[in-house]
């Protein structure tokens, strides 16, 4: 059991500890920029302009991306495994990512040249909902699959 579940939480107590790692950098915006820049290079457009237009969205995704994660594994950690979509282990996730995003943003209201940002916290925790809605959504299709290949081929009442 033990094993079980760490498991399950070692993966998000690791990403928890990558968010934290990356909050307290108070050149963030300049190694987002970085970053962006070198992303940029790949396709011939790393321009001043180009990063300095690109550089907030860039930020933005890289926000939604993470708590995307976030909450994958922290859904799996709650759901232990549960083979179909578990509101209650949804409600968790959300809540756990949510107070997890604010937790963040306080950190980095400690940091010099940081600050903490409401709305980083609303986008990290639409994030949260986009990842319980495509959660919900791959499980429901998966086990719709799964009850579809169980269910005899010649039953035409079950096809209806």
């Amino acid at each position: 059991m033990t094993q079980r579940i760490l498991k399950a939480w070692l993966p998000v107590a690791a990403m928890c500890v990558v968010i934290f790692l990356f909050s307290q950098d108070a050149q963030s915006g300049r190694h987002s920029n970085e970053v962006l820049g070198w992303l940029l290079s790949l396709v011939g457009l790393d321009t001043r302009h180009m990063v300095h237009v690109w550089s907030e969205p860039f930020r933005k995704l890289a926000h939604v991306v993470v708590y995307f994660f976030l909450s994958a594994l922290a859904y799996r950690g709650f759901s232990m495994g549960i083979p179909h979509f578990s509101l209650k282990a949804g409600w968790r996730t959300l809540v756990f990512c949510a107070l997890y995003a604010a937790s963040d943003e306080y950190h980095q209201s400690l940091i010099p040249g940081r600050g903490p940002s409401p709305r980083d916290v609303a986008l990290d925790t639409s994030a949260s909902v986009l990842a319980m809605i495509l959660i919900w959504l791959w499980l429901r299709m998966r086990n719709r699959n799964d009850f579809d290949h169980a269910v005899p081929q010649g039953n035409a009442v079950l096809h209806q």
